[in-house]
């Protein structure tokens, strides 16, 4: 039996998956941010500038608001069409991609993400109270994961299945580096006596990730940067581990046909982070050393798109036959026919 998918088609699944993680790891950064708040001493102004830098969203964020308040971050974060990462923005472009995936889908997936559309515009606004910002939230949450859940037992676990979660741990481990990149910082200002509160900074590091009970289960107390760091580097077993993303990603790349070169990207990405002492890092040597992790997804997120996705300006690929889902053994949709300019991306 042949399994056939066209490059576009191939693409918009990807992105599916990348958009649905970041409104969830969006989602659950917000609330996180939030709950720490409440839990340090009101003497210390942590703020929400550091949502804005884990996002990498700082030019834009600065020249249409300037002042770093709650309410600017979570309007710019949660509903700003503006914005083409904010929590709606990333949940529209998710369902367009949905819309026109329909066929690779079983039934009921373009109602689950439309639920999660109109569920996320009418929840999420500029000038919501706390409490209805937390329900949002979880809202948004709970329907991301019951939506990969319904996919992980229904949806035949072929291309279009790989895909789909190969552009979701890549997002993954691509807002693993950014919150560890940023809340390891010492955020507390020095000169006061705040060692108790150490350790709610690191539990919210851990809560970014949800992964305070995993952190309890496997390490134990105390909770502190050394070990924090290196759980949510290198433990197996954590979902949201950066060398969990990387297996994941190689096993997912390792299905899909002419997979070498974006497995060599995988490979490279994983070695570095073998080769690696973190326990030796200080501040500004982990920061470069993140920043290499990040040029490094990006590097195989390049070849991910080059080796399935991209295609030649002078061709573009045939349509299916009714019923025919063009994905060969030997590659995405062949190139056969010389006409005009394909479509552009679906980002």
């Amino acid at each position: 039996m042949r399994h056939r998918l066209l490059s576009r088609v191939a693409e918009r699944i990807y992105w599916l998956g990348r958009y649905m993680e970041r409104a969830d790891n969006t989602a659950r950064l917000i609330s996180v941010n939030a709950n720490m708040l409440m839990d340090m001493p009101g003497r210390v102004a942590l703020g929400w500038r550091p949502l804005i830098d884990i996002t990498g969203s700082e030019a834009l964020f600065d020249l249409l608001y300037g002042e770093s308040s709650e309410r600017n971050v979570c309007r710019f974060l949660t509903c700003d069409a503006r914005h083409s990462s904010a929590i709606t923005s990333a949940i529209s472009a998710a369902r367009e991609n949905a819309r026109t995936v329909r066929e690779t889908m079983p039934g009921p997936t373009f109602e689950h993400v439309n639920d999660l559309h109109l569920f996320a515009h009418a929840a999420l606004g500029p000038n919501l109270s706390r409490i209805k910002r937390h329900a949002a939230l979880e809202g948004i949450s709970s329907r991301v994961q019951r939506l990969e859940g319904f996919l992980s037992q229904n949806m035949l676990h072929g291309a279009p299945w790989q895909l789909l979660r190969l552009g979701s741990r890549i997002e993954r481990a691509d807002m693993t580096t950014r919150i560890i990149d940023v809340r390891s910082n010492d955020l507390l200002p020095p000169g006061l006596d705040l060692a108790p509160f150490r350790e709610i900074q690191w539990r919210s590091v851990l809560g970014s990730l949800n992964a305070r009970q995993s952190y309890q289960g496997i390490v134990g107390a105390p909770v502190t940067r050394p070990l924090v760091l290196e759980f949510l580097f290198r433990e197996p077993g954590l979902p949201r581990s950066y060398a969990y993303c990387l297996n994941a990603i190689r096993r997912h790349i390792r299905s899909l046909p002419r997979h070498e070169a974006p497995l060599r990207a995988c490979d490279q990405a994983a070695g570095f982070l073998a080769s690696s002492d973190l326990g030796t890092l200080d501040r500004d040597s982990l920061h470069r050393f993140l920043d290499e992790c990040q040029v490094q997804l990006g590097q195989l997120h390049e070849s991910i798109t080059e080796t399935w996705f991209r295609v030649p300006e002078d061709t573009v690929q045939p349509a299916p036959a009714q019923g025919e889902m063009p994905f060969g053994n030997n590659g995405f949709a062949p190139r056969e026919a010389t006409l005009p300019k394909p479509e552009g991306s679906p980002r």
